[in-house]
């Protein structure tokens, strides 16, 4: 059970991401396009840097603790859900926010 470590902790994530997104009824594909190019963005630049530090043995992921299904060389499925999964977390979390403080966000009235 060990090799599943690393997706507990991306499904944990993930269950949090859904509490708020439900609980806060933040309708997230409203801005669909944004969040897309965004999640898009913090994947290349991410998986860039990890297939550079990788590459140069300053980054390594221990296979004890993965399920060894590589997306790219070297690169664990994990480390992408990771990189998809925690970013939405924060974006979502900062939404719950703006709705729960009533703060504006880019002159926009709540």
């Amino acid at each position: 059970m060990n090799h599943l470590a690393y997706l507990a902790v991306i499904a944990f994530v993930s269950l949090c991401a859904l509490g708020i997104n439900l609980g806060f009824r933040l309708r997230i594909l409203r801005g669909w396009r944004e969040l897309f190019f965004t999640q898009l963005a913090i994947v290349v630049i991410y998986l860039t840097w990890d297939i550079w530090a990788i590459a140069h043995k300053n980054w390594f992921f221990d296979t004890h603790q993965i399920v060894n299904v590589d997306v790219l060389p070297k690169v664990p499925m994990e480390e992408l859900l990771f990189f998809i999964v925690v970013p939405l977390t924060v974006i979502l979390s900062y939404q719950a926010l703006l709705k729960l403080t009533g703060w504006q966000r880019d002159g926009e009235s709540q």
